[in-house]
């Protein structure tokens, strides 16, 4: 199994650790890591390019990094950061359109059991479809 790498990232540090340790409770698989990228570098509301850059940087050995951001500036850090990595890191940093919370979770059992990016991404877009009326 690949090495993967599941980013959260949100304007509060405090919904991206509540989902990380959600994941890691449910999560078996050591070749996924979870990173919490919430709030500013001072725990503050907001988000932080720099914060996803630096972790992006930890995660070159990972054969995928799969990016989950809620709204507004997160998704624009988010979408920032792919665009200042290098060509071959961006080849592996995908910008999940699902949930942050149902889709980051669903991608990363996922990906604890393949190695399978678009399984993977296919397994989050469909997580939070509930079928209610």
């Amino acid at each position: 199994m690949k090495k993967k790498s599941v980013f959260l990232i949100s304007h509060s540090k405090k919904i991206t650790d509540g989902i990380k340790e959600m994941i890691e409770e449910m999560q078996i698989n050591t070749d996924v890591t979870i990173h919490s990228l919430g709030g500013t570098a001072d725990d503050m509301l907001g988000s932080d390019p720099l914060k996803v850059m630096e972790a992006a940087q930890q995660s070159q050995d990972a054969a995928a990094i799969l990016v989950f951001a809620d709204i507004g500036s997160a998704t624009l850090s988010a979408e920032m950061v792919r665009d200042m990595l290098d060509e071959e890191l961006q080849k592996k940093y995908y910008l999940v359109d699902a949930s942050l919370v149902e889709g980051a979770f669903a991608a990363a059992i996922t990906a604890g059991v393949t190695d399978d990016v678009t399984q993977i991404i296919k397994e989050a877009k469909k997580a939070s479809v509930k079928g209610w009326d």
